[in-house]
């Protein structure tokens, strides 16, 4: 007995009829078929229908190409306004396939979308492209880095110890974090001068700029920054510090940025005599990032919450079960700072420089020299010296 088989003619005749409409004389189409809606004694039967196998494309940050399916009963024409995507066809004629692809993306995550039109139908393609794992900025030209965070869900506080916080979980969408604490160089480029009083880093750019408050990080840097920039840059929430700093998603739960051992990776007292020492000079944690324990410590955009702004019901915290994307209480008196900085020790298993570890200064850097007790008397001291600031952007 012969076998049967199914020739590669055959195969290429059946996705013909389906991609491109191709009907031979044999087809229902054919005129010599009863069913032929040409035929006068069958009037056609129009379907007024436009359909796409895709309407929601998720591209990643590199090369990526995706294929379309436009079902219709005519003619249909394609059109795009993004420069990074190319279409194989930007035509078709009834049941046809085509390609869109995207070139490889060098920065933030981008959206767009591909008109489809058949008639009076139109259809919409939604493309979101994926950003990179790191963007280099330039401005004013000074360049850094910003490192995706993606995003997820971590533990954020302890209980180990109170000064930590509370122990919740959160849940955060994907950012960009500034690889390194701002160094005096983007400082200096932006606001033209440095912030210090008493001494001058002219000459030395590559230190992370300190001595700086809340109040004129966001009211005069940067407002700049982004005007020069054509981007949109801001301080870290105290949530995303925390996930950056312990590795994100990547995170190996270290007590510090990237170790166990303090020393590895934070300039702090006993490693250089005190005092700040240029950025990217110790080992970076999961992320790639530098200087998130010790160097300078880090002010983040959050009002200072003992309990983070939760309800309080007769006298016990209500700890929620999951926050999303928090941003700290909606007032308060100081603003959180996170990290340690080189003046900081490491006594019995503890310092400052623990990724849990909070505190606050207030935002314009001065309080009372004796513990803010409020006598009138009491003289005003500036306790952000050490304190500088990385930065975060979406897009």
């Amino acid at each position: 007995m012969e076998k049967s088989f199914i020739s590669l003619p055959f195969l290429l005749l059946a996705l013909c009829l389906f991609f491109a409409g191709c009907k031979p004389s044999s087809s229902p189409d054919g005129p010599d078929n009863p069913d032929n809606p040409n035929n006068p004694d069958n009037p056609p039967v129009v379907v007024d229908m436009l359909d796409v196998s895709l309407v929601d494309i998720a591209f990643t940050a590199y090369k990526d190409a995706s294929l379309i399916v436009v079902k219709t009963n005519t003619d249909w024409t394609a059109t795009k306004t993004a420069d990074w995507l190319t279409l194989s066809t930007s035509s078709g004629n009834k049941n046809t396939g085509f390609l869109i692809g995207a070139i490889e993306n060098n920065g933030f995550l981008r959206e767009t979308t591909v008109t489809i039109k058949s008639g009076d139908k139109t259809k919409q393609v939604k493309i979101r492209q994926a950003g990179a794992p790191k963007i280099t900025i330039a401005v004013k030209d000074i360049t850094f880095n910003m490192i995706l965070v993606e995003g997820g869900e971590f533990s954020m506080g302890s209980s180990e110890q109170s000064d930590y916080g509370l122990p919740h979980r959160v849940k955060l969408s994907d950012f960009y974090i500034s690889e390194t604490e701002v160094a005096n160089a983007l400082w200096m480029a932006i606001l033209k001068s440095l912030p210090y009083k008493e001494r001058s880093e002219t000459d030395k750019l590559n230190l992370p700029v300190s001595e700086t408050t809340w109040n004129e990080i966001t009211a005069d840097f940067i407002p700049a920054l982004n005007s020069a920039s054509g981007k949109v840059f801001r301080l870290p929430t105290e949530a995303e510090w925390e996930f950056a700093a312990m590795g994100g998603i990547k995170s190996n739960n270290y007590k510090y940025a990237g170790s166990n051992t303090l020393d590895d990776v934070a300039w702090i007292y006993e490693s250089f005599g005190g005092t700040k020492n240029m950025v990217k000079s110790k080992l970076p944690n999961e992320l790639g990032l530098y200087d998130m324990s010790g160097n300078v410590s880090e002010w983040c955009s959050d009002w200072y919450g003992e309990y983070y702004d939760f309800d309080l019901v007769d006298g016990t915290v209500e700890v929620p079960e999951l926050q999303t994307n928090p941003k700290g209480p909606d007032k308060g008196e100081k603003k959180i700072v996170r990290g340690g900085d080189f003046t900081d020790k490491e006594l019995w298993g503890g310092s400052r420089c623990n990724v849990k570890y909070r505190y606050s200064i207030k935002p314009s850097g001065y309080d009372g020299a004796w513990g803010n007790t409020g006598n009138p008397d009491e003289p005003q001291s500036f306790f952000s010296y050490n304190t500088g600031f990385r930065l975060v952007s979406k897009h």
